[in-house]
């Protein structure tokens, strides 16, 4: 099994994250977000725990850095450890253009909408293998410098909202997209279907994400019949889909995943996603906490080591033996996520590291 522990940079309190860090073997990752409000001698004394050996991933915000911490960060960084910005278009462009020459394992994330002057091309320009640039909100972007970006064949990614596409950009970026570019559409259930289909139909590194609870017609069926194995069809808030509509989905064995909210769940529809899941199938629940635990072990069963199944828990709210069970319960197949990992008790977050290994 996997295991992330998930922490707020802005709340840790004692020594949590770096006895976690210490404790962690090659089963676990552990994430940080928020990571400019963690004090430099913190976050260079946890780079330096997870050494080249552990898996650690720091997250920034870009509209909040303070002096040179990303820049320490970055330079400590060892072979497993991951750096990544937010809010990349308000990092000052020397600063983001110095972090991607290091040529360690880093990733900044562009709001489309807040873009200035050509900072994304600048960034792109720099990028070396290591390197992950992705904008959001792409749908917002100048055609011309999107096609830019993605032109230059660097690792680049751009996501559109699907209720927000004008003129045929969307389009256009798939038709630009090489090997190493990623596209991909939220609330895809809001794209014209003729629009998706020949998007899909391309055959390039496409994803459609779908809200379950605002499906019309039979869109999803479309682009699930219509997809190669260059795309990757999704749906969030699975429990509102139509059980019979997720399951001939999920039949068509192409690459597919459905998330679930556990605090939503109605009859055995989770149960019965699983159960139908395939090699290309990735069945995922947010919220398990709110799962009965004898329905979420009973999944993790079925799941047993071929499923692939994840569960999410919110530190906050999660019964700390329910939590140990599931990790327990989980097969070689399923990820446990424990996300404000600052409001679990060391012990407990000790125990389930110790047991994932």
């Amino acid at each position: 099994m996997k295991l992330t522990v998930v922490f707020n940079g802005a709340e840790l309190t004692a020594d949590h994250l770096q006895q976690v860090i210490s404790a962690a073997g090659t089963n676990t990752s552990v994430r940080v977000h928020t990571a400019q409000a963690i004090a430099i001698s913190t976050l260079l004394s946890c780079i330096s725990l997870a050494g080249s050996t552990k898996f650690l991933s720091l997250d920034f915000n870009g509209a909040q850095l303070t002096a040179n911490n990303l820049q320490q960060a970055i330079a400590a960084a060892g072979a497993n450890t991951s750096i990544s910005v937010n809010t990349a278009q308000a990092t000052n462009i020397d600063t983001l253009v110095s972090v991607i020459k290091s040529n360690k394992k880093f990733s900044a994330d562009f709001n489309g909408a807040q873009l200035t002057a050509n900072n994304l091309q600048l960034a792109v320009n720099a990028a070396s293998a290591n390197t992950f640039i992705s904008v959001n909100t792409a749908q917002a972007v100048n055609i011309t410098t999107l096609l830019t970006a993605i032109n230059a064949n660097k690792n680049f990614s751009a996501n559109f909202n699907g209720a927000q596409l004008t003129a045929n950009n969307l389009q256009q970026a798939v038709a630009a997209a090489g090997t190493n570019t990623s596209i991909s559409a939220n609330t895809a259930q809001a794209v014209n279907i003729d629009t998706l289909l020949s998007v899909i139909k391309t055959n390039k590194r496409f994803s459609a994400d779908f809200n379950g609870a605002q499906l019309t017609a039979n869109n999803l069926q479309q682009a699930i019949a219509a997809a190669g194995t260059n795309t990757s069809i999704s749906v969030n808030t699975a429990q509102a889909v139509n059980i019979d509509t997720l399951l001939s989905v999920i039949r068509s064995n192409k690459r597919f995943s459905a998330n679930f909210n556990g605090a939503q769940l109605t009859a055995n529809n989770l149960q019965q996603a699983v159960a139908a899941a395939g090699t290309n199938t990735s069945i995922s629940v947010n919220t398990a906490q709110s799962v009965n635990i004898e329905t979420l072990l009973s999944i993790m069963g079925t799941a047993g080591s071929t499923k692939k199944f994840s569960a999410s828990f919110d530190g906050e709210f999660l019964n700390t033996t329910n939590l140990k069970r599931a990790v327990s319960a989980a097969g070689s197949n399923t990820s446990v996520t424990v996300n404000d990992a600052q409001k679990v008790s060391i012990s407990t977050l000790l125990s389930i590291v110790n047991t994932a290994g």
